[in-house]
């Protein structure tokens, strides 16, 4: 009993972080055009000046990174689902 306990605190931290990721990646996508890159000719003029301001600078690494945790978690979902796929066709139970 105390093994499934575990595993599923693991499981809950482990699925937790990835939609913390998704989240921050989402929300940040959503905020920068609208406080970094606004699309007009005011905001082309400001972006110069605004792009390198830390929260912009924070927006583009949740955005650059939060891309690279998704894609990095759908490898290892595909690695983990071939995984038990080639167990089950070597090895049928």
């Amino acid at each position: 009993m105390k093994t499934i306990i575990l595993i599923k605190d693991f499981l809950i931290n482990v699925c937790g972080i990835y939609i913390i990721w998704i989240m921050l990646h989402m929300i940040a996508s959503n905020l920068y055009p609208m406080y970094c890159a606004e699309f007009s000719l005011w905001g082309i003029i400001k972006s110069a000046f605004i792009a390198p301001a830390p929260h912009c600078q924070a927006m583009r690494w949740i955005i650059h990174n939060g891309g690279n945790v998704i894609t990095q978690m759908w490898v290892v979902l595909g690695t983990w689902c071939c995984g038990k796929l080639c167990k089950t066709i070597i090895q049928p139970n």
